[in-house]
């Protein structure tokens, strides 16, 4: 089957092998035509409809982007190494959200140098651009880029460091884009 646009005007051919089984006639429209607007709307729709028939695509079969948060929780950051920060466990399974689907991370860092990123207990791995390091002794916000999550139910923490004194993680969350 096929579908051949000739100067802007829509004709339907259908094969069978190599020789054409049916035709539809293109309707030519011209200044002189005496219809109206509203019947060649109508007439255009009913052309589209049958084209998304035929190839399956629908104006309403594109969805819009969804965002949901999800709260975790923060607390203070006392190792130079990297550590657990405690009450920070999580489990995340993407595959509950659909089939595309983009995580982030933000919140904010307070009280001194430090960093801070997400850790993968499942697989054993720091999650892929989840770190994030402020050298501010003031509040600043962070945001990631997208993160590298794996599929499937995994548990997960967030881990930090200082550079000295005691840093602060408030209000992280979790940034679920579904497409």
């Amino acid at each position: 089957m096929g579908i051949v646009v000739l100067a802007g005007v829509f004709s339907l051919v259908v094969w069978q092998g190599s020789r054409i089984v049916r035709s539809a006639k293109p309707e030519v429209l011209s200044d002189t035509t005496t219809r109206t607007v509203e019947e060649r709307l109508a007439s255009l729709e009913a052309r589209v409809s049958t084209l998304e028939k035929i190839t399956g695509v629908t104006a309403t079969s594109v969805k819009k982007a969804t965002t949901s948060y999800v709260s975790l929780s923060g607390g203070d950051i006392t190792s130079f190494d990297w550590t657990k920060i405690q009450g920070t466990d999580f489990t995340l399974d993407t595959s509950l959200y659909g089939k595309s689907v983009q995580v982030y991370w933000q919140g904010w860092l307070t009280n001194g140098p430090g960093s801070v990123r997400l850790y993968d207990l499942t697989n054993n791995r720091a999650v892929d651009f989840s770190e994030f390091a402020s050298n501010s002794d003031s509040l600043t916000s962070f945001y990631s880029k997208m993160l590298s999550v794996w599929r499937g139910q995994n548990q997960y923490f967030i881990q930090g460091k200082t550079l000295g004194g005691i840093v602060t993680l408030s209000s992280p969350q979790l940034k679920i884009l579904v497409k």
